[in-house]
């Protein structure tokens, strides 16, 4: 009737029946309702951005809330990581995803959702966010919670020294300080990195993951070496090149919180499924839904 509407989806509740297709929990069949209301329908917001206070969550919703950062074109997780997430981890969180603006690429429209994130996972290159928004970030960090990091994720808001817009904000030591990191730069594009799992790295993340030899075809980052406490399980070395790399690894940050972050990410690596299973373990560990021994 040509009336504006907009679905306010943490209140609202449906009839799924677990029973019939697709066979998951009542509260992802009510996600997959409201992802089709939001792609064939109308927007949706959650009731915090009306009514204030903190976004509702039904108390007999056992999944933690899993949000994705992305925000960077070269290696399209604008793509992979919501097919991805959507596969591989729907049944254990509730998932929402922010991205970054086609003009404005530093502004992430729905980033409030981090305010209610149990796990954030960041897929993000060299963005000033504005202050408000990064101020999000420093928030779930200081509160100890988990970060996921991929690829790009070790510069996501470092702008190489530069001053950052009005009224934005950088975060240089984002890699070192979150990641336990130390990102300086990659070796050429057109060399294939295979892998080697670390003799008495932490097996969990690895538990039913064939790395051994693993190919990648993205370039190999220079990350090595990590910060103190960092843990890495998996390194790699590109063709001609002498020195390996850092591929993936563990750490327990300063605030006690844990990240989790791999350097690969390529288009082709998610194409592989024991890439697939290292991120699953990664996000679960990360989480608190399992341990790395």
């Amino acid at each position: 009737n040509g009336k504006n509407v907009v679905l306010m989806r943490d209140l609202t509740d449906t009839m799924y029946n677990p029973k019939m297709e697709p066979r998951v929990s009542h509260f992802r069949g009510t996600d997959l309702v409201v992802e089709h209301i939001e792609k064939y329908v109308c927007s949706t917001v959650t009731s915090n951005q009306i009514l204030g206070g903190a976004p509702y969550r039904f108390e007999t919703d056992p999944r933690k809330h899993l949000v994705f950062l992305i925000g960077e074109r070269q290696y399209k997780t604008r793509e992979t990581l919501p097919a991805f997430a959507e596969k591989h981890l729907a049944s254990e969180f509730r998932l929402s995803f922010v991205h970054a603006g086609e003009v404005d690429g530093n502004r992430f429209a729905g980033i409030e959702a981090v305010e209610d994130a149990d796990v954030l996972f960041v897929s993000v290159r060299r963005r000033a966010l504005p202050e408000e928004d990064l101020a999000l970030i420093r928030r779930h960090v200081t509160a100890g919670k988990p970060v996921v990091g991929i690829r790009t994720a070790s510069h996501a808001f470092s702008l190489r020294g530069k001053p950052a817009p009005d009224g934005h904000a950088s975060w240089e030591k984002w890699d070192a300080e979150v990641l336990g990191g130390n990102y300086h730069g990659h070796h050429r594009n057109n060399l294939k990195t295979v892998a080697r799992v670390v003799a008495g790295g932490k097996p969990g993340f690895l538990d039913g993951v064939g790395l051994e030899g693993f190919v990648s075809r993205g370039s190999l980052y220079r990350n090595a070496p990590l910060q103190k406490g960092a843990n890495a399980f998996l390194m790699g070395k590109a063709e001609s090149v002498e020195q390996e790399e850092p591929l993936a690894w563990s750490f327990i940050r300063k605030d006690g919180g844990r990240s989790w972050y791999t350097s690969l990410g390529h288009v082709s690596d998610f194409a592989q499924e024991p890439f697939r299973q290292m991120l699953v373990n990664g996000v679960m560990w990360a989480a608190g839904v399992s341990e790395a021994n």
